[in-house]
C-alpha cells in the first residue's frame, strides 16, 4: 500500500535533517577532539621538552663554568652554582608538569646527581685559594665531569621522551581529523543521495498529479 504523499515529504525531510545534523555533529566532534589532543600537546609535552632542553643547557654551561675556574680563568664557582640553580628550577617546573611514572624516576636521578655536583664545587672551593693540591683537583673535576655527563645525559632522554609523545599526538590528531573529514564525507555524499532520490519521487509524483 503506497504511503500518502504528506507521510513521504515527512520522512523525507526528516532524513534530510538527520543527515545535515550528523555532518554537523561530526564536524563539531572531530574539532573539539582534536582541539583537546592539541591542549595535551600544548599543556604538557611540550613545556616538559623545553626544560629538558633548558636542562641540557643549563648543564652543559656549568661544565663550562667549572672548567675555567679550574683553568684559573675564574676566580670561584659562583658562576656554576648560578647554572645549577637555574637548572633546578626546571627541574622543579618539570615536576608539575611529569605526573608520576617514568619521568619523576629520573628527575628523582638528576636531582641526586645535581646535589652530589654541588658537593664536589664544594671540595674545589677549598683548595682555590691556597696551593691546589693537582691529583685532588683532577679527581674532583672528573667527578664533576661524570656528574653533568649524567644529568645531561637524563636531561636527552626526558626531553626525547617528551618529543615522542608530541609526535605521537599530533599524529593521532591528524589521524582523527582525517577520520572526521571522511565520515563527514560520507555522510554528505548520503545526503545527496537522498537528495536525488526526494527529487526523483517528487518529480514521479508531480506527473501522477498534474497527468493531464
Amino acid at each position: 500500500m503506497t504511503r500518502p504523499v504528506g507521510t513521504q515529504i515527512r520522512r523525507w525531510f526528516f532524513l534530510l535533517a538527520g543527515l545535515l545534523l550528523a555532518v554537523d555533529g561530526l564536524l563539531l566532534g572531530g574539532s573539539w577532539v582534536v582541539s583537546q589532543s592539541v591542549t595535551a600537546v600544548t599543556e604538557r609535552a611540550q613545556p616538559v621538552a623545553g626544560h629538558a632542553h633548558a636542562v641540557q643547557t643549563e648543564i652543559l654551561r656549568a661544565q663550562k663554568e667549572l672548567f675555567r675556574h679550574l683553568a684559573e680563568f675564574a676566580p670561584d664557582t659562583s658562576g656554576v652554582l648560578a647554572h645549577l640553580d637555574r637548572l633546578d628550577r626546571h627541574v622543579r617546573q618539570m615536576r608539575q608538569l611529569a605526573g608520576s611514572g617514568w619521568a619523576l624516576d629520573e628527575l628523582d636521578e638528576i636531582d641526586r646527581s645535581v646535589r652530589r655536583y654541588r658537593k664536589v664545587l664544594g671540595l674545589l672551593a677549598g683548595p682555590a685559594a691556597g696551593i691546589r693540591d693537582w691529583e685532588r683537583l683532577r679527581e674532583y673535576s672528573a667527578t664533576a665531569v661524570r656528574l653533568g655527563a649524567d644529568v645531561a645525559q637524563r636531561a636527552s632522554a626526558l626531553a626525547g621522551r617528551a618529543d615522542d609523545e608530541i609526535r605521537a599526538l599530533n599524529l593521532r590528531a591528524a589521524r582523527l581529523a582525517r577520520g572526521a573529514r571522511l565520515t563527514a564525507a560520507g555522510v554528505f555524499v548520503g545526503s545527496l543521495v537522498a537528495i536525488w532520490f526526494l527529487v526523483h519521487w517528487w518529480k514521479q509524483f508531480q506527473d501522477v498529479v498534474l497527468e493531464p
